[in-house]
């Protein structure tokens, strides 16, 4: 193969690019699987009742598969290379013959995954080719995904090698969380896969009984041989149909991409590399959007529930701890006035003790009343009887003299001591 220029050309790398893929996206891969892990149950029984939100994020990441898959196709088609580089107006990107053979023998057909995608996504929600594509021309449109998908498309017209980013991110991530995700829904259950699912955010366009769609022809045909019900279950995206499951797909590519990386630039590694930081980061603002779309039905969420009814236990706990709690205080600041008087003289008229009691008592009375009106949890259609009246402070001092053998009614409240 010969090099655009020799200042470009072919160096013995230091170290495999995709170890140095691997070292440049470590920080964001680590937020990306934190953002996974955490959303990952909200797609998952009991949180979730059927596949609808599963169905969701598969719709916002099936264009980005779509996307570069298709350039990739379109880059290896058998076109000569002199009428593909001069061509400035079929959107195809300007390709060298060099770099048409290096995509041409890394493309592995067997990793490609939206023919698949799309079977899933139609198994699950029982819509035609032509709905399922009008959905995802809404959705493409929309926010990140759209800035993203606009993004793909420039950058591999302008740089086609940095497909082997796309490639490598979109399809070892499949072998890493990929068997993570696919492990969480196979044990989802059986209803789970059988429920319609509701409306699909963020089209709401309602799902169809499986039974009525129509057969696609990329549909899975479950023909294994172990036709379990993880084999059946909408979940190809995540499996292979090889011997091992993929994995002998993961080790073909690995071995080409370090055989063939040798191929490619200095300036094309470091564009590979920096572009694979780019589609992590791009990843994740696919995932914030997904959450804005959900962050409205969270917030509906509780609203829609049954409020949770306080137990009437607690209900009479409350109210009767305040009561307490206010004639703790009345009694406190009544001690507290019968201090101030007890160098008068007993003859004080009971009409100035009786002036003094009854403010006092109206005022504080007063605020407990309007202290157990806002209380809340308690409802207005329950009432509370009044504070135990205060007796005269001269009739209790007289029995005290008499040597505190007064009568059961004046008697009861003054023994009665919750102040402590």
């Amino acid at each position: 193969m010969s090099h655009p220029d020799n200042d470009n050309g072919p160096s013995e790398p230091k170290k495999p690019l995709a170890l140095e893929i691997i070292s440049a996206t470590r920080e964001m891969h680590t937020i990306i699987n934190r953002l996974v892990v955490s959303r990952l149950p909200l797609a998952l029984p009991p949180q979730a009742s059927d596949t609808g939100p599963y169905i969701s994020g598969l719709l916002y990441f099936l264009p980005v598969y779509m996307t570069f898959e298709k350039l990739w196709l379109d880059i290896v088609l058998d076109t000569p290379p002199e009428e593909a580089a001069s061509d400035d107006d079929d959107g195809r990107p300007k390709v060298s013959e060099r770099m048409r053979t290096i995509l041409k023998e890394l493309r592995i057909p067997q990793l490609f995954r939206s023919d698949i995608l799309r079977a899933d996504i139609k198994s699950m929600t029982g819509w035609s080719d032509d709905i399922l594509d009008r959905q995802l021309l809404i959705i493409k449109g929309t926010g990140q995904l759209c800035a993203f998908i606009s993004h793909i498309q420039q950058t591999i017209h302008a740089q086609p090698h940095t497909l082997v980013a796309y490639s490598y991110n979109f399809f070892m991530a499949l072998f890493a969380g990929g068997r993570f995700i696919r492990a969480s829904f196979e044990k989802a259950g059986d209803e789970f896969w059988e429920t319609v699912p509701m409306p699909i955010k963020p089209t709401m366009r309602p799902c169809e009984p499986k039974s009525t769609a129509a057969t696609s022809p990329l549909e899975p045909t479950y023909d294994w041989e172990e036709t379990s019900f993880h084999s059946q279950t909408p979940l190809q995206f995540w499996r292979f149909n090889t011997a091992e499951d993929g994995e002998d797909l993961k080790r073909d590519y690995k071995e080409r991409l370090l055989r063939l990386e040798n191929e490619l630039s200095p300036k094309e590694r470091d564009d590979i590399v920096r572009e694979s930081v780019v589609i992590l980061e791009n990843i994740e603002s696919v995932v914030r959007q997904l959450d804005e779309i959900y962050s409205d039905e969270q917030e509906e969420k509780p609203s829609d529930q049954i409020p949770k009814r306080p137990s009437l236990a607690s209900r009479f706990v409350q109210t009767h701890f305040v009561a307490r709690i206010r004639d703790s205080f009345l009694i406190a600041k009544e001690r507290g006035v019968g201090i101030s008087f007890r160098n008068q003289s007993l003859d004080t008229t009971s009409t100035e003790e009786g002036e003094h009691d009854s403010v006092d008592g109206e005022a504080d009375h007063g605020d407990v009343a309007t202290d157990i009106e806002l209380c809340p949890g308690i409802p207005k259609s329950m009432r509370f009887a009044k504070s135990l009246p205060i007796p005269p402070r001269k009739h209790i001092r007289v029995a005290a003299a008499n040597g505190g053998s007064h009568n059961g009614k004046l008697g009861a409240p003054i023994e009665l001591d919750i102040s402590t």
